[in-house]
């Protein structure tokens, strides 16, 4: 299994270096680098942005939770498809006809306000970068599944990301994603018939479908704990640099909408085989080593070595596709929000530094932690406390006043890290947004241009 593993993932290794390397071509400016020209279609932008959300969240994640809480595993991915719903129905138009390289720019552009572009860039670099530590901690688990303890094959998985998105920026990145969830979409559906086949006639039944949520504990999960999985990845794919940045590079405002709109279709019907295989893991009793996924356990249990192998490289290959999205964002943001003109290089070599830099400092910060899906809500949190009203308010609003923007995200930072220390019956997420909400219309009132 180690060989035959190694030998499909080094494979398609090499196909994304030269991918990579291919599309570094044509890269001459930032525009380029950051936003593919704004040149991206219909297909590339759909599977790009699928891409940003089917990794190690989405699968590895779900099929942790499901495998803890049963059918209500498939909350976080609910979210995300509902926010690409939303984007669908009118949000991601309206990104595409800003002139923008990154969201934090609006806070310049619509409430004519440097520091506030620059506050906002930083709580999204803050944020993207927890995602991109998920997904660290992600391919670790799927390593350790595998029985891989040993960090050279971690590190070695993690140096081809960094470098393919590295040298070819959003044009490799948007190639590597359509390969990479093709490849994912055919192995996982190809697993999933075949298990289900494998099923007794009962398992398709109502009363079975109602027997198996109740094999789990409910002391599990509460409205209070769910509530953020399901709230928190809809709200932040409103305001979220990686997913606005394949906004910004569309072609046209209509083929962002269409984008969005398939996505939320494709993410909701693919939850449910990482569902089904978390919860599965937990109904057979399978043995789960510490630190382990759910997922890749239970898979081993029903596949052969060589689909085995194909299955964990779709998996690492869905890590891959958010991981890269990731890095291209917080690099954006990096080089886009802030001035380094005193360091004496060319723009987009010095953008190519940034994302190597970001890429070995994730997989240092990753090491801290073992929780995906706590990692991803509460990076989601910190930017949809501070970020999410005066960013709506952003895209609808003409008239803005950058005192109420600058009170909103001072409360609700104050939220963010106050109602961690104080205890409410309803979710602390939805009180930082209202105490947000209401620091922007006082700055509004009562402190003027």
């Amino acid at each position: 299994m180690d060989i035959l593993f190694l030998s499909v993932f080094g494979l398609i290794g090499l196909v994304y270096l030269f991918l990579g390397l291919f599309y570094s071509k044509g890269i001459k400016t930032n525009e380029d680098y950051f936003l593919a020209g704004r040149k991206l279609s219909f297909f590339p932008l759909a599977f790009t942005l699928i891409a940003t959300q089917v990794g190690g969240g989405m699968m590895l994640g779900t099929a942790a939770e499901s495998y803890k809480v049963g059918y209500f595993g498939i909350f976080y991915t609910l979210g995300m498809s509902l926010g690409f719903l939303i984007l669908g129905l009118g949000v991601a138009s309206k990104l595409r006809s800003f002139n923008v390289v990154t969201t934090a720019q609006l806070f310049e552009s619509k409430y004519n306000s440097v520091f506030l572009r620059k506050v906002a860039s930083l709580i999204s670099i803050v944020t993207l970068f927890g995602l991109l530590c998920a997904q660290v901690v992600a391919s670790r688990s799927v390593l350790l599944a595998l029985g891989f303890s040993n960090d050279f094959v971690l590190i070695a998985f993690w140096l081809i990301v960094i470098f393919y998105t590295m040298i070819g920026g959003l044009r490799a990145v948007a190639a590597t994603d359509t390969a990479q969830i093709l490849f994912l979409l055919t192995v996982f559906s190809v697993l999933f018939i075949k298990t289900l086949l494998a099923e007794p006639s009962s398992f398709f039944t109502f009363s079975s479908f109602v027997s198996r949520q109740g094999a789990f504990n409910s002391s599990n999960f509460s409205f209070l704990t769910l509530f953020p999985v399901i709230f928190n990845p809809m709200m932040f794919s409103l305001i979220e640099q990686d997913l606005a940045q394949r906004f910004f590079s569309a072609r046209t405002k209509r083929i962002a909408a269409l984008g969005a709109v398939t996505a939320s279709a494709f993410l909701l019907l693919f939850s449910f085989i990482p569902v089904y295989f978390g919860m599965k893991a937990n109904l057979t009793s399978l043995f789960l080593p510490e630190g382990a996924n759910p997922l890749i356990v239970t898979i081993k249990s029903v596949a052969n070595r060589f689909f085995l192998s194909l299955i964990v490289t779709s998996i690492a290959a869905a890590v891959i596709s958010t991981a890269d999205s990731l890095l291209c964002a917080i690099s954006s943001n990096i080089c886009q929000d802030f001035d380094f003109s005193f360091i004496k290089i060319k723009k987009v070599n010095f953008s190519k530094m940034v994302t190597l830099v970001v890429g070995l400092l994730a997989i240092l910060v990753a090491y801290f932690s073992n929780d995906i899906i706590g990692l991803l809500v509460q990076s989601y949190e910190l930017s949809i406390s501070c970020l999410f009203v005066p960013f709506i308010f952003s895209y609808f609003k003409k008239s803005l006043n950058k005192n109420a923007a600058a009170l909103s995200i001072l409360l609700g930072l104050f939220g963010f890290f106050i109602f961690r220390l104080v205890y409410l019956p309803f979710p602390k997420e939805l009180s930082s947004i209202i105490l947000s909400l209401l620091g922007y219309f006082i700055g509004d009132k009562f402190l003027k241009k």
